[in-house]
């Protein structure tokens, strides 16, 4: 289904318009009068990963280039990756990718313009179409949280306006005023759907229309978000902890926001296929831009940690020849994390572990919310006094909820209950302080986000928490005075094309520096 939704999306939007009035001398031609909701709706979810050109492009710029190899999921040689050594560079300028450039490639131009085009044609009959409205404000909450996650003070209010306002240099708006915004909109959106108003089941590549499903979805993204907020404002996190918890969270991994590609062409193929496959931009271990692997920070914690996932997300030994794979070795005794921060690796690249095969073919699902963050994230609140429960019972229910989600990329891959007892046992929750379990759970949250491609909210919580401890390199000519950058450095063209907001939110958050703390990430 969702191989036919986006072919007719694409002949809906290329096909020309057939009318003999020409007295409508501003009607285009070349255009449908109008596009079904169920559309745009199944187009949006396909591009919080990538951009309309490049499915690609978002995906690996934000998250391989920088987040991943910053919190040492990800190590490369050479400077393209630039992530591993916190370097910049405004000719290549993939700190602000992610972000969007007049180029039409990033997430401005295409996510959260669809978003944006979405929630005002559905609020034209939003009471016939309360629940693509409703999820359309819910995919926005998701995008810009991890927009304002990355660079702080972002347009937000007047973002995606262009077509229908002429806003073509939105304000840049302050984090604080963003993150209650899309609070209360997680909270409406939440609210407002409706199992006895239509439903878009067929547009849906996540839940297929459940409204259940959709509804915890909205409160468990407010629970990661009023998280966030645990070092500037616990008074209001906790609040909105308890106003999520309430309302009811995933409660399975069959609930656990995931999109499912079918594979083939670029528009249906996971973005981290893309990325990681033959013939594209990475070929584990030969040099295009640089190699990528999986770094030695991560691969050794998790060989003490005895984690059952390692042979299954890493190999040794991998090799592409066009559009087939040979896979590698993935017994944990050869598994070999780069170290990051090097230009020449200490032994042959070859012998350093890759992504195995199986976690990135062409229709690997995307896991963006998962039920094992929720139930970490719950342990921790309870934790720090924010709900009552056993923090030590919703700490195991993720551990066996993260090695149970690794079924999604292929059934193989799902654990025995001998083998969620063994983790569970070999990583207990530990006793002690509050900073002792905020630990143990981070690291947790640290394991699977590498496990699925997540290093946006890997970054954010370590910048929330700075759990897992991690060891910065100080690379030659870094741009953040040897530290783990705290945000990435907006596109250079908007110092050209937004001059006057550009401006205004430099002189109201900061300098445009990695080093620049933002508003939740209080020093």
């Amino acid at each position: 289904m969702i191989r036919k939704i986006c072919i007719l999306s694409c002949l809906i939007l290329s096909m020309a318009s057939c009318t003999k009035d020409f007295n409508k001398i501003n009607v285009d031609p070349t255009q449908p009068a109008s596009v079904p909701l169920d559309y745009i709706f199944g187009q949006s979810q396909l591009l919080f990963a990538g951009s309309a050109g490049d499915p690609g492009y978002t995906t690996w710029r934000g998250n391989f280039i920088y987040a991943m190899p910053m919190v040492q999921q990800f190590a490369s040689l050479g400077s393209f990756y630039s992530g591993d050594k916190y370097l910049f560079s405004a000719t290549n300028d993939a700190s602000g990718a992610y972000f969007g450039t007049s180029n039409g490639e990033g997430n401005y131009p295409n996510s959260i313009k669809n978003l944006v085009n979405l929630i005002y044609l559905a609020r034209q009959d939003s009471v016939t179409n309360v629940n693509i409205l409703s999820m359309a404000r819910i995919l926005k909450v998701l995008q810009m949280s991890i927009m304002t996650d990355m660079y702080g003070d972002i347009p937000y209010f007047q973002a995606g306006l262009g077509y229908l306002s002429s806003v073509y240099s939105p304000a840049y708006d302050k984090q604080q005023d963003i993150y209650m915004d899309m609070l209360n909109e997680l909270d409406q959106a939440g609210s407002a759907l409706s199992t006895s108003a239509y439903i878009p089941s067929a547009a849906d590549f996540a839940y297929q229309g459940d409204i259940g499903k959709w509804k915890h979805f909205a409160n468990s993204l407010m629970l990661r978000l009023a998280m966030r907020l645990q070092k500037v404002d616990a008074t209001t996190a906790q609040a909105w902890v308890n106003k999520a918890l309430t309302g009811g969270v995933m409660t399975s991994n069959d609930e656990s926001y995931i999109i499912i590609y079918p594979g083939g062409a670029s528009a249906t193929t996971n973005p981290n296929s893309y990325n990681l496959g033959p013939s594209n931009k990475i070929t584990r271990g030969e040099v295009l831009h640089g190699n990528i692997q999986w770094s030695k920070t991560l691969i050794d914690a998790m060989k003490a940690r005895q984690d059952p996932r390692l042979s299954q997300i890493a190999a040794v030994g991998e090799t592409s020849a066009g559009t087939g794979t040979t896979p590698g070795d993935n017994s944990p005794g050869v598994q070999k994390g780069l170290p990051n921060g090097l230009d020449v690796s200490p032994d042959p690249i070859a012998t350093y572990s890759v992504m195995n095969i199986n976690i990135y073919t062409d229709n690997a699902p995307d896991i963006i919310l998962s039920y094992a963050e929720v139930e970490f994230l719950k342990a921790e609140a309870i934790e720090r006094g924010w709900f009552a429960g056993t923090a030590a019972t919703e700490y195991r229910n993720g551990q066996a909820a993260a090695l149970q989600q690794m079924a999604s990329y292929t059934p193989t891959y799902a654990p025995s209950a001998g083998d969620i007892t063994a983790y569970q046992a070999a990583n207990p929750y530990p006793g002690g302080t509050l900073d002792n379990k905020v630990e143990a759970i981070q690291t947790e949250l640290w394991t699977l986000f590498a496990c699925t491609f997540n290093g946006y909210e890997a970054w954010a919580d370590w910048r929330r928490t700075g759990f897992p401890v991690l060891t910065p390199v100080n690379y030659v000519g870094n741009a953040s005075n040897g530290q783990i950058p705290r945000r990435l450095i907006y596109p250079t063209e908007q110092i050209t094309l937004s001059a006057d907001a550009y401006k205004a939110a430099i002189a109201a958050q900061g300098p445009d520096l990695f080093t620049t703390h933002m508003w939740w990430d209080a020093q």
